[in-house]
């Protein structure tokens, strides 16, 4: 997900603005929600693991967090598709005015809307299993805090549209990973 993000556009929440800055660069646009998609498939096995981990220290919330990282796992699955499908369709000579229509549509109450509640899982998830670790003293709460920041800077990106911060939070979910990945590969974590 972090290279996907690192190489992602400028974005505008504006659907004119927002497309003219993707026929500068559509294929990259593409490329970039590609990445972002295929790294959120690999992200499952991590919020199983991490879920688990939860669970045996706060039942309730290990598995209320696993609840609702997977579901959105859908909806933010759902968001890098269309947006793949938008970087095709421009890429493939589609009239600009088209272009902004579908964006648009996608930006609408009846597509962004439906899918708000599977994007706010990811937030709500991720404080769920977050909390539990970072308020531990042992090595989790490094990863833990550091996973949080990284959440918190994407969830500013999608509020402001910009980019950086979701290039920085995803590094920052990169680092906090593999730092969690090290700990259970070594048995750190009981």
């Amino acid at each position: 997900m972090s290279v996907g993000d690192l190489m992602h556009p400028h974005e505008r929440w504006d659907p004119a603005a927002q497309v003219a800055i993707l026929a500068e660069s559509a294929s990259r646009w593409y490329v970039a929600h590609l990445l972002l998609f295929v790294g959120m498939l690999v992200f499952v096995p991590g919020i199983l693991a991490l879920s688990e981990v939860v669970a045996k220290r706060r039942p309730a919330a290990g598995y209320a967090a696993r609840v609702l990282l997977l579901a959105s796992v859908g909806a933010l699955s759902a968001v890098f598709v269309s947006e793949m499908l938008l970087g095709r369709f421009v890429s493939q000579g589609a009239d600009r005015a088209a272009a902004v229509a579908l964006f648009a549509t996608f930006q609408s109450g009846a597509v962004l809307g439906a899918l708000m509640p599977g994007l706010l899982a990811f937030f709500i998830g991720t404080a769920l299993f977050v909390t539990p670790l970072a308020s531990t003293r042992g090595p989790l709460r490094w990863p833990a805090l550091c996973f949080a920041l990284g959440a918190t800077l994407i969830l500013g990106e999608i509020i402001l549209a910009e980019v950086l911060l979701s290039q920085i939070g995803n590094v920052l979910i990169l680092v906090a990973g593999t730092a969690f990945a090290s700990l259970l590969l070594r048995g750190r974590i009981e």
